[in-house]
């Protein structure tokens, strides 16, 4: 036989579980994207690639470096000046970064992926080549009429030394 201050009782711990898993989703919800926005903005660390030659309609420029993200070479990151422009090889893409969006530590430079514009630069002409020793990228930059050739070189094979 119950009385009923046992209902209640039972009644007020059924109260106190659903108030406590209520409190927990609560935090889990205020928490979680937090945690996922820390991952989304992760920044890249980009290496500079060594004995790499650049040249602009022919030309060589003066102030420039490429960093690579991995070994795999794609995507590229191309410094020239001030000028930042992310060159996604495979998709024949060039996009252009703000520099206030890249940082630099020592020499590596560091840039977050959801910072990519939405729409690439307009390109042409591309060529992608293995010239021997290296790996030769070229492509025309059709609004300002100026042809981009970026020559990587192969890493070395050691496997038969």
């Amino acid at each position: 036989m119950r009385t009923a201050f046992g209902c209640v009782g039972a009644e007020l711990r059924a109260l106190g579980i659903c108030s406590l898993f209520s409190c927990i989703i609560a935090v889990w919800l205020l928490t979680a994207p937090a945690v996922f926005a820390g991952d989304k903005n992760k920044r890249v660390a980009w290496k500079p690639i060594q004995q790499a030659v650049l040249r602009v309609d022919d030309q060589p420029v003066k102030s420039w470096n490429v960093y690579e993200e991995s070994k795999k070479g794609d995507p590229l990151l191309l410094e020239m000046n001030n000028r930042f422009l992310l060159i996604v090889v495979h998709e024949r893409k060039i996009f252009e970064l703000a520099p206030a969006k890249i940082e630099r530590k020592g020499p590596e430079l560091l840039w977050d992926p959801t910072g990519l514009p939405a729409e690439p630069l307009a390109t042409s002409n591309w060529a992608i080549r293995d010239v021997g020793f290296a790996y030769r990228i070229s492509a025309q930059l059709v609004a300002e009429n100026r042809v981009l050739d970026l020559q990587l070189p192969h890493p070395m094979d050691l496997r038969y030394l």
